[in-house]
C-alpha cells in the first residue's frame, strides 16, 4: 500500500496560485547576477508548482470563475494531476470532493466566506493567501470557524518559514542586541501598496516585534481620504490600493515605523533596533547584518548573518514549507502554524488601525478588535 496522498483543492486561479516555474534569465539579469550555479535553476514560486514538488499531496479540484483560468490551468498542470476536475462555483467543490487542504487565493477581500465555508465542510486545514483579510470583522470570522472546526490555519506570508526570520527572531529572544525597541521598516516602487505587497513588510514588523499590536497612527497616499474602509479592487491595481507612513505601538513596549511610498526606489527593508546593537536586510537579500559595539573598547562590529539550514534545495522554505507543516497540523489535530492566523490577524489590526487613525486626522488611536 503507498503512503497516503494528501488531497488539495484551490480556489483562485491566479499566477501566485497556478504559474509554472519560470526561467531564471530575466530575474538574475535584473539583479546583476551571472547565471550561473545556483541562478541558472527554475523559479518555483507558484502554489500548484510547489506542490508539484511534493509526492505526498495531490490536487483533486481547482476552481476559477473564469473559463480561461481553468483552462490554462489544465493546460499547464493536467499533466500531473490529470484526476483533478475543474470548478467555476466553489461551493460546489466543497460539496463533491473531501479535501484535506484547502487553498483560498482569490481577491485580497473575498477570502472569509470561502474561508468559513471549507472549515465547515470538514476541510482539515486551510492555507489562506495573504493578506488574512481586508476587515476585522472578516479576520475575526475566519479565525472564530476555523477554531470552532479545529482547522488549523495558515496564512501565505511566505517568510514565515524563511530560516534567516527565524534566526534572526532567535538572536533578540537571546538578547543579542539588547531588548528591541525600535523597528523601522521601508517598502518603495510601484506597487508599495498597503493591503497587497505592503502585508509582507507588516509582517516581518509584526514578527518580530514578537507582540500583539496596541495603537497606531498614519497617514495615507493622496487621493485615498475617502478610505474609512478598504475599497480597493482585491490587488490588482496599485493606484486602488494606498501607499502609508504610519507608526506601530506593541503591548511589549516595541515601536515600529513604517513607511509605503510608490514614488521611491523599489525594494523592502527592515531594521531592528536595541540597546547594543542592531540588525538590518533586505527583505529579499537572503542574509542579514548584526552590528553591536565590543564592551571593553566600543569598537563596532559588524557581522553577516547566514540562515542555517538553508541547502542547495532552496524550496525548503516558503509554499513547500508551509504546505508540509499544515499537513503536519491537520494529521496531529493539533498545533499553531509558523504562518498562523493569529499573526495574519495582527496584520490587519495595524492595516485597518492605519485607515482609522486617518480619519482621525492622522491621531494616535488604538488598533481595531
Amino acid at each position: 500500500m503507498g503512503a497516503k496522498k494528501y488531497r488539495v483543492g484551490i480556489i483562485g486561479l491566479s499566477g501566485i496560485t497556478s504559474g509554472s516555474p519560470q526561467p531564471p534569465g530575466p530575474r538574475a539579469a535584473w539583479q546583476g547576477w551571472k547565471v550561473g550555479p545556483p541562478f541558472d535553476r527554475e523559479i518555483i514560486i507558484s502554489h500548484a508548482a510547489c506542490l508539484a514538488l511534493m509526492e505526498n499531496v495531490e490536487v483533486v479540484g481547482y476552481c476559477d470563475l473564469v473559463a480561461a483560468s481553468r483552462e490554462k490551468f489544465k493546460e499547464d498542470w493536467g499533466s500531473r494531476w490529470p484526476d483533478a476536475r475543474p470548478y467555476e462555483d466553489y461551493k460546489e467543490m466543497l460539496a463533491a470532493a473531501e479535501f484535506d487542504i484547502l487553498t483560498i487565493a482569490t481577491g485580497d477581500h473575498r477570502h472569509a466566506q470561502m474561508c468559513v465555508d471549507g472549515a465547515g465542510a470538514g476541510v482539515r486545514a486551510i492555507l489562506v493567501e495573504k493578506p488574512l483579510a481586508t476587515s476585522m470583522a472578516d479576520a475575526n470570522r475566519m479565525l472564530e470557524a476555523c477554531a470552532q472546526n479545529k482547522v488549523p490555519l495558515s496564512v501565505g506570508h511566505t517568510r514565515a518559514w524563511d530560516p534567516l526570520y527565524h534566526k534572526v527572531r532567535d538572536m533578540i529572544r537571546a538578547d543579542l542586541i539588547g531588548p528591541l525597541a525600535t523597528i523601522y521598516a521601508s517598502q518603495g516602487g510601484s506597487r508599495a501598496m498597503l493591503f497587497r505587497n505592503g502585508t509582507h513588510v507588516l509582517h516581518a514588523v509584526v514578527f518580530f516585534a514578537d507582540a500583539p499590536p496596541q495603537k497606531t497612527w498614519a497617514k495615507l497616499e493622496a487621493g485615498f481620504d475617502d478610505w474609512d474602509e478598504y475599497r480597493g479592487d482585491g490587488g490588482k491595481d496599485p493606484d486602488m490600493d494606498p501607499g502609508v507612513e504610519g507608526y506601530i505601538e506593541f503591548d511589549n513596549g516595541v515601536q515600529a515605523f513604517f513607511s509605503s511610498h510608490k514614488k521611491t526606489l523599489p525594494g523592502s527593508y527592515i531594521r531592528l533596533v536595541g540597546s547594543r546593537g542592531q540588525i538590518s536586510f533586505g527583505l529579499n537579500d537572503g542574509f542579514a547584518t548584526l552590528q553591536t559595539q565590543e564592551a571593553a573598547s566600543g569598537e563596532d562590529i559588524s557581522k553577516i548573518i547566514n540562515p542555517v539550514g538553508i541547502t542547495s534545495n532552496y524550496q525548503q522554505m516558503g509554499y513547500v514549507a508551509a504546505y508540509q507543516e499544515l499537513i503536519d497540523l491537520a494529521a496531529k489535530g493539533a498545533g499553531q502554524s509558523a504562518g498562523s492566523g493569529q499573526q495574519a490577524r495582527h496584520i490587519v489590526q495595524v492595516m485597518t488601525g492605519f485607515l482609522k487613525s486617518h480619519q482621525a486626522g492622522c491621531a494616535l488611536v488604538d488598533v481595531p478588535q
